[in-house]
């Protein structure tokens, strides 16, 4: 005996044997999109490593923090703004942001971000 998602026991009628089916497809779909993004994120993070590595970028990084450390934030253009602005709060408000797309890599200079200040 199951218990159906009114919280009876008993048999599943076909509705709910659809609608756990269905419930089940919707979460493996996302479980998938959420690894296939963060294997990109991860693929970029290492290309742009690499190539602060070969001081290729150096003239792009043009916001420091207070120590001269030239913060590098990189994202993709699929996530939600919500992450972007974390992550620059993450390392102080301000960062060379570099944002994979479609098309290519932008870069943004971003030099204060504070969400929380007042107006």
């Amino acid at each position: 005996m199951r218990v159906n998602r009114y919280g009876r026991k008993g048999l599943m009628s076909e509705q709910d044997k659809l609608d756990e089916a269905v419930e089940h497809a919707v979460e493996v779909a996302a479980n998938k999109s959420a690894e296939k993004e963060i294997r990109e994120l991860s693929d970029f993070e290492s290309a742009i490593d690499e190539t602060l590595a070969t001081g290729y970028l150096d003239d792009t990084l043009t916001v420091t923090d207070a120590d001269g450390v030239a913060q590098v934030l990189p994202v993709l253009d699929s996530e939600p703004i919500s992450h972007l602005v974390k992550g620059l709060e993450d390392v102080g408000g301000s960062a060379n942001v570099f944002v994979h797309t479609a098309d290519g890599v932008v870069a943004l200079s971003v030099v204060e971000c504070n969400p929380n200040a007042e107006e």
